[in-house]
């Protein structure tokens, strides 16, 4: 590897353990009970839900995972009384999963984070290295989506 690659690969390696032990401290810090794993499955339920709730096929390519992935996660959450799933009343093999009143509050406080980190990462740098950086992440997430 040249010394700009492991530059970044140390940097990709960093940076992601970074953002995940500080997103696991503030979970545990407002929900101790959840993972960030499955915050996250909670992130693609509110983000996949119809009128109906979300289907699991749908969670689970939202997740990039198996559809037995995320059901065995989804059972995990709603036995924490953070997710619901129901059958449909037309086809009983359909199953929607909604999310209860429990993980409102839990979404809200993990958007929070997310916010004030951005604020932060932006606030340090002036606007043509913030656009700068936007536009090499874009590239770097479209590679990764690529590469699935």
């Amino acid at each position: 590897m040249t010394s700009q690659q492991e530059m970044l690969n140390r940097f990709l390696v960093d940076v992601f353990g970074d953002i995940l032990r500080l997103e696991e401290a503030s979970l545990r810090k407002h929900c101790p009970n959840l993972s960030v794993t499955e915050l996250h499955v909670l992130e693609a339920v509110a983000a996949c839900a119809g009128e109906n709730g979300a289907g699991m096929a749908v969670i689970a390519s939202s997740l990039g995972v198996t559809a037995g992935t995320a059901t065995v996660s989804v059972k995990t959450l709603e036995q924490k009384g953070y997710l619901a799933r129901t059958r449909a009343m037309t086809d009983r093999r359909r199953v929607f999963v909604t999310l209860t009143e429990k993980a409102y509050p839990v979404l809200r406080q993990h958007a929070l984070f997310h916010q004030r980190m951005v604020e932060q990462v932006s606030n340090t740098l002036p606007n043509d290295q913030l656009d700068t950086l936007c536009q090499a992440l874009e590239t770097l997430h479209s590679y990764f989506l690529s590469s699935r």
